[in-house]
């Protein structure tokens, strides 16, 4: 079952989320394991550089141009495109394609503006919504990424 989890908790001395705003996000089970050791290191980030000339023993931010430029390079060399013109691959459309690939599985827009830390819905209904963790844990059991199964079968339990 998938558990949802504090951004904050993850990386307790760097919150994540729009204007540094902590968020709770829903860890998929099989992924938390692999999450979870990163969370005990003595850092603020949780995501770090490898090892290099300057910082041979890695653990040390990840410059963010620099880790666009390493996707552009890898998607690149996959023969995809890459770059905002022409509908390319960057790092920030992998957060596009999560929004996409939620909503069009199901995933209510509140409940992925919620994951995704957004804000600025100005509704009355965004300042009422509240999502629980439980459906916030139920829902992220619905996205079909990696689980095997179909988008069409996903939560359904007669599959």
């Amino acid at each position: 079952m998938a558990e949802v989890v504090r951004a904050s908790a993850l990386a307790p001395r760097k919150p994540l989320g729009q204007l540094h705003r902590s968020r709770k996000l829903p860890i998929r089970a099989r992924l938390r394991p692999l999450l979870e050791p990163m969370s005990k290191r003595k850092r603020p980030w949780f995501f770090t550089a490898g090892p290099g000339r300057k910082y041979p023993a890695g653990d040390h931010w990840i410059n963010p141009k620099r880790l666009d430029e390493s996707f552009l390079k890898l998607v690149k060399s996959l023969k995809m495109p890459t770059g905002r013109d022409g509908a390319g691959f960057t790092i920030h459309s992998l957060r596009h394609f999560f929004e996409t690939f939620c909503t069009n599985n199901g995933i209510p827009q509140r409940v992925v503006d919620t994951w995704l830390g957004r804000t600025g819905d100005p509704s009355m209904g965004a300042n009422y919504y509240k999502l629980s963790d439980e459906e916030s844990q139920s829902f992220m059991l619905k996205v079909p990424f990696g689980t095997g199964e179909s988008a069409a079968d996903a939560g359904n339990p007669q599959t």
